[in-house]
């Protein structure tokens, strides 16, 4: 009876050690898979970084080219219009009523 027992207890434990060297494998898996997967968020974190510099540099770019492109049309209205007064004229500036005023935050 003990030998029928012991031979029970011997299949029961050969079969936890195959589940245990299944579960090492798949957990050595699993690191790998988080260790790639921790690679590519970085990345993204890395090119997302990357964009926003991207984004601000073109932002600071069009803002530059705007202002410039106001200051020629201000050059040219002086040009074809010599004694006209623009000094209350600026980029951050529009017209109310037939006045040129500061631009308020929330318009």
């Amino acid at each position: 009876m003990l030998e029928g027992e012991m031979a029970t207890q011997t299949k029961a434990l050969g079969l936890l050690q195959v589940d245990h060297d299944r579960l090492q494998i798949e957990v050595s898996w699993l690191r790998a898979e988080k260790e790639a997967l921790e690679k590519q968020v970085a990345s993204g974190d890395a090119t997302i970084e990357e964009l926003e510099k991207d984004k601000k540099t073109l932002i600071d770019d069009m803002a530059g080219t705007f202002e410039e492109g106001f200051k020629e049309a201000l050059a040219q209205v002086v040009c074809e219009n010599p004694g006209i007064d623009i000094s209350n004229c600026d980029s951050t500036h529009h017209i109310v009523d037939g006045r040129v005023v500061p631009l308020e935050l929330d318009d």
